[in-house]
């Protein structure tokens, strides 16, 4: 049976993340300094609206004790087929922190409001606005977790997701299974998606000789990644 773990969650509202348009730009597909109208007006109108949509939120457990092997990773007696790559990432790490951030409900279904109108590019601004969002959210969250551990004598990895290296997504459900029910109102899917569809979940490492590594996208096969196309 799986140990109960103290959750800490965090909410934000979008004028605290201070969005900024460059990794708009760069999950777009556009060179930052090259972007032509209508993008930026379409962009800045459409950040200066999205506030009543969003539901931003994440937090995360700390787990321990976890056992790094080969392949896998285990958690208190569970086990993650997480492939050696994220376990070289996370190599040294004394405990993980297990966490999720979404953007909120009503970004996702703005978005599809706007493609079932028929019009797909305001919807397509609106779905990388979303998640341009989450991850910025989840920037800050990373952000306080190393602040607060770094007090403590402990370093951070990386953050790393199921989907990211060939870690299969379909191990949520043991991701989930260490967070409370519909924790952070994200929940799963039958199919291992989450919901809002506007969300993240993974491991941080943490530990006295962990090591903080950039994302290695070269070495990684996954097409539709984030930090990839963020690069």
């Amino acid at each position: 049976m799986v140990t109960t773990y103290t959750p800490v969650t965090y909410r934000f509202t979008l004028e605290e993340l201070n969005i900024e348009v460059e990794p708009i730009y760069k999950l777009m597909g556009f060179d930052p300094d090259d972007v032509h109208e209508p993008f930026p007006e379409m962009i800045q109108n459409e950040l200066a609206i999205l506030a009543p949509y969003c539901n931003i939120q994440g937090g995360y457990v700390l787990v321990e004790p976890v056992e790094l092997q080969d392949k896998t990773i285990i958690i208190n007696g569970v086990t993650f087929e997480v492939g050696k790559k994220v376990t070289r990432y996370l190599k040294n790490s004394q405990r993980m922190a297990l966490f999720t951030c979404t953007a909120g409900e009503g970004i996702s279904a703005r978005s599809k409001q706007f493609m079932d109108n028929g019009d797909m590019l305001e919807g397509y601004i609106t779905d990388v606005i979303g998640s341009v969002i989450v991850e910025t959210a989840m920037d800050r969250i990373h952000n306080y977790i190393k602040n607060e551990y770094s007090l403590m004598g402990e370093n951070t990895t990386n953050r790393y997701s199921p989907g990211y290296c060939n870690w299969s997504v379909g191990e949520q459900f043991k991701l989930f299974s260490f967070l409370p029910d519909n924790f952070c109102n994200v929940s799963l899917s039958e199919s291992a998606l989450m919901h809002p569809i506007k969300s993240v979940s993974g491991f941080i490492g943490l530990g006295t000789d962990v090591k903080f590594i950039e994302y290695l996208c070269d070495n990684c096969n996954s097409t539709n990644c984030i930090y990839r196309n963020l690069k």
